[in-house]
């Protein structure tokens, strides 16, 4: 079983400064820097100093799981990929992890009925 960070690559995410600042709840003149790191976005926020924002609570990871669940070819790789999607649950907030486990029973039904 492959871990999502192997299957979903952080560094094509387009992300920008108005995102980080609706994701955090801030002016996006208060962002004074941030940049890509290898599991992370680090912000420079203006008298808070540095933020860590994992990938997996913003949009384009959902989105970037979303688009395997929806794409899985078989019953195997469906259930090899929700494994791993649920040995990270703890990491998503609770709206995603409903958005993704409702695209999970959508597909495995599709695929179910194939078999």
């Amino acid at each position: 079983m492959q871990p999502l960070h192997h299957r979903i690559n952080p560094k094509s995410f387009v992300i920008t400064l108005r995102q980080i600042a609706k994701y955090l709840k801030i002016k996006p003149e208060r962002i004074l820097n941030w940049e890509k790191w290898y599991n992370v976005l680090w912000v420079h926020i203006q008298g808070l100093g540095g933020y860590f924002i994992s990938y997996r609570q913003l949009e384009q990871w959902i989105a970037a799981c979303s688009t395997l669940i929806r794409f899985c070819p078989n019953l195997q790789a469906l259930n090899s990929l929700w494994q791993s999607i649920l040995q990270e649950a703890y990491r998503y907030t609770e709206a995603a992890f409903s958005r993704l486990n409702a695209i999970f029973q959508q597909r495995l039904s599709v695929l179910k009925l194939r078999t």
